[in-house]
């Protein structure tokens, strides 16, 4: 009889594990959908240009600006660089309107998601997650 009550508690618990898990999308018409979190930034100047502070704190989003001029595949963030690692579309976490395409500058946050794990959002644009580098970036032309 103990066996099968845990059994039961086990299975309810998993069960609402799951429930709970599967509440959040992408989409935003569904339940679940909360919607970007943060403001858009404003283009950048170069006496505006922002890196994130040397130590950053995990989850806390800091105002950081790319230059694009050699693409987004590689960052400088928290006194080290980071390599594009992969490119998650689905629910924007920036409110506000894409940048324009003829722009050498992208304006957005950059959030230390872990001790290896970095997640650049910017307005209409899919999250780019950054993995720390095992060399230094190749030279740009």
């Amino acid at each position: 009889m103990k066996t099968s009550h845990r059994a039961a508690a086990l299975l309810l618990s998993a069960g609402l594990l799951l429930t709970g898990c599967s509440s959040l999308t992408d989409t935003p018409t569904a339940e679940g959908y909360h919607g970007p979190t943060l403001p858009a930034r404003p283009g950048v100047t170069r006496d505006a240009w922002q890196e994130g502070p040397a130590k950053p704190v995990q989850h806390k989003p800091y105002p950081y600006d790319i230059s694009t001029h050699c693409g987004v595949k590689w960052v400088e963030f928290g006194g080290r660089w980071w390599v594009l690692d992969t490119v998650f579309p689905g629910v924007e976490q920036v409110k506000g309107k894409r940048p324009s395409p003829y722009t050498q500058w992208l304006s957005g946050y950059m959030t230390l998601i872990g001790p290896d794990t970095a997640n650049f959002d910017a307005a209409g644009m899919p999250t780019l997650q950054f993995v720390p580098a095992k060399k230094n970036p190749p030279g740009c032309e």
